[in-house]
Formats: C-alpha cells, sequence, structure tokens
C-alpha cells in the first residue's frame, strides 16, 4: 500500500497512508521576524517530522541532531508529538494523528 493524495469534498488536502511513504529527510535554513532569532530544522518525513532544530549550528541544537539515517528511526520515538483532544459522548480522549499502525487513542 502507498499514500494517497487527493483533495476532499470541501476542498481540503488529504493525505491517507502517509506512514508508508518512501523516507525522505531535508534542512530547513532559518528564518525569523524582524526582532526574531532565526532558527533551522531538519525534517524527515516520519512521526512528527520535526528531526531536530536549533539557533546555530548541528553542533549546538536545542533538539538532539540525528542524520537522516537514524532520524527515519527515532522521530517517531522522540521529540514532540501533536494531540488531538476530543469530546464524545461525555467522555473525553486524545488522538496522536501521526502516530503510526499502533493505537492511536492516548
Amino acid at each position: 500500500m502507498k499514500p494517497k493524495y487527493y483533495l476532499n469534498k470541501d476542498g481540503e488536502f488529504v493525505i491517507e497512508n502517509y506512514h508508508l511513504g518512501k523516507p525522505f529527510s531535508s534542512f530547513f535554513p532559518g528564518i525569523a521576524g524582524v526582532w526574531g532569532v532565526p532558527i533551522w530544522a531538519f525534517y524527515v518525513n516520519r512521526g512528527q517530522a520535526i528531526a531536530s532544530f536549533g539557533v546555530r549550528d548541528k553542533d549546538h541544537p536545542i533538539l538532539e541532531f540525528q542524520p537522516a539515517n537514524k532520524a527515519y528511526q527515532l522521530t517517531s520515538l522522540q521529540g514532540f508529538r501533536t494531540l488531538i483532544k476530543e469530546n464524545s459522548r461525555n467522555k473525553t480522549f486524545f488522538y496522536d494523528a501521526f502516530r503510526g499502525e499502533r493505537s492511536r487513542t492516548i
């Protein structure tokens, strides 16, 4: 099975089976506002995407820098999580949208 990309009836871009796509990584150079401090990010298409980031160089990261071959494996286990809180039928639960094949309900 491979990822499926499409626009739904509401015009929203949807990616199904995102976690089954071929691995890729890239480096996003520093950006900042007028008074901001530039920040860089190294990302992969696994887990939460952000594998590492910092304000100076890869030897002084805020989140430990991993090369791509390790980042593909570790990004889904370390770092950030996006949790969606849902209230349904008087019950509250949290959903991890990027969790992959394991149960997404936390």
